[in-house]
Formats: structure tokens, sequence, C-alpha cells
């Protein structure tokens, strides 16, 4: 319970601490006596009975563990000691798939374009074999295989190479044929 020294009005709200008529700030004393604006007429004793008389301004006994506490009761909140996050977790790398075939068929068709005036078509047609091979494997089992994308490089560079080589044997034949 509390009161405002300026008007002598009561107030039983423990989240209010200025009187609503003139803005003083509360008062609320556990011993009334040591109060010199204390009147007796602002809170009357909560119990009449004379052996209680004289404890009614004690304080409170301790709440049961886990019950309810008033706001107004609870001890202050501390946050604690500053201590830093916790490290971030470590997700454990799972090996890469094996990327052979895929990285060969790509390596022989960059190699046959490179070296095509000494291999021929020889090379073009290793890559895309070599492609098909992998990409059949990737397809069947993902999680063992990987390297899809230098499968389809490997395929695409050797038929590439094919077919510069198609076009290049057909070019012969008409040069030869209009001759």
């Amino acid at each position: 319970m509390k009161y405002c020294p300026q008007c002598k009005r009561q107030f039983s709200e423990a989240w209010l601490s200025f009187c609503s008529d003139d803005g003083t700030p509360l008062v609320q004393e556990m011993t009334p006596a040591a109060d010199p604006n204390w009147d007796p007429q602002i809170r009357d004793p909560k119990v009449q009975t004379l052996d209680e008389e004289k404890t009614q301004w004690l304080p409170r006994e301790p709440p049961v563990a886990g019950g309810w506490i008033a706001p107004d009761e609870r001890p202050p909140m501390s946050p604690g000691a500053w201590s830093p996050p916790p490290p971030p977790m470590m997700i454990p790398r799972t090996p890469a798939p094996n990327q052979q075939l895929a990285a060969a068929s790509m390596i022989v068709g960059l190699a046959g374009i490179l070296l095509s005036w000494c291999f021929g078509p020889v090379p073009g047609v290793v890559a895309l074999v070599l492609g098909l091979v992998a990409l059949s494997q990737i397809k069947k089992s993902p999680e063992k295989y990987g390297g899809r994308g230098m499968a389809i490089a490997g395929i695409v560079i050797g038929a590439l190479t094919i077919a510069f080589y198609i076009l290049l044997i057909i070019g012969w034949i008409l040069a030869g044929a209009l001759r």
C-alpha cells in the first residue's frame, strides 16, 4: 500500500509510483511510525486482533519456490556476466564424388581441339564416349559419382569436333566432285 504525502490519498496499485492527483512521488513505508507525515487515518490496520496488530508491519515470509511473486516483491534482475557467443558449428565436409571419367572426357575434348591437326577426330570420339559413360554413371548413382557439368562439356566438345571433321570431309568430297 502506498500513499501520497501531499494529499494523503492511498494507492493499492503496485505499478503506480506517482500520485494521480498532484504528481507527487508516492511513499511506501514498512513502518508507519518512521514517517513524520504518517496519518493513521490514511491506512487502517488490516487486522483488528490485538495479537496480530503488532506484527502486521513486519516483512512477509519468502514466497514458495516456483510460486507467484508480486512484481514489487521480486528481486532485481541482473543479466549476469557477459560471455561471448558460442563458436559456429562445424559442418563435416563430405568428400567430393568420383569425377574421373567426367574430367577425362572434358580434358580429352579440349586436347582434341588444341591438337586436332595431329590426331584428327579420334580425341572427339573418345571425349564423346567418355562423357556419355560418365553421364550414365552419374544418373545411376549420383551419390557416388559427380562432375555432371564436366561430362556434358566433354560430350559437347567431342560432338563439335566430330561435326567439324564430318563437315571437312563433306567439303573435300564436294570440292573433288566439282572439279
